[in-house]
């Protein structure tokens, strides 16, 4: 497998960490205003998923360069939140976010030519 190839997998896990940590906020958000252990439970797993994310996108950037790695990540990071969304918190996902996603995801592609 060629090392750019491996590159943009560890992108992908960087943006798979960076989206579920955005969930676990977003859970922690549904677990009431007061800083009850299970709001504090899902920020820590929130924190620990963001230095998981850390350390797969640091290991993109030996194998890719920045202007790369980076759209590469954010898109995908994007594109997920807004899937995780859809399929795990009913939210609406319409004719304007698809396009939008779309667009992103052929910004970042474009980038990366």
């Amino acid at each position: 497998m060629s090392p750019t190839l491996i590159g943009y997998l560890w992108c992908a896990l960087a943006a798979l960490a960076s989206a579920a940590a955005t969930f676990l906020i977003k859970l922690s958000s549904l677990a009431g205003t007061d800083w009850n252990l299970r709001r504090l439970a899902f920020l820590g797993g929130a924190c620990a998923t963001y230095g998981l994310g850390f350390i797969c996108y640091s290991v993109a950037l030996q194998r890719l360069q920045i202007s790369l790695a980076y759209p590469a990540m954010t898109a995908i990071t994007m594109a997920l939140v807004a899937l995780t969304g859809y399929a795990a918190l009913n939210e609406a996902m319409s004719v304007s976010k698809l396009t939008g996603l779309v667009l992103i995801a052929a910004g970042a592609f474009a980038l990366t030519r």
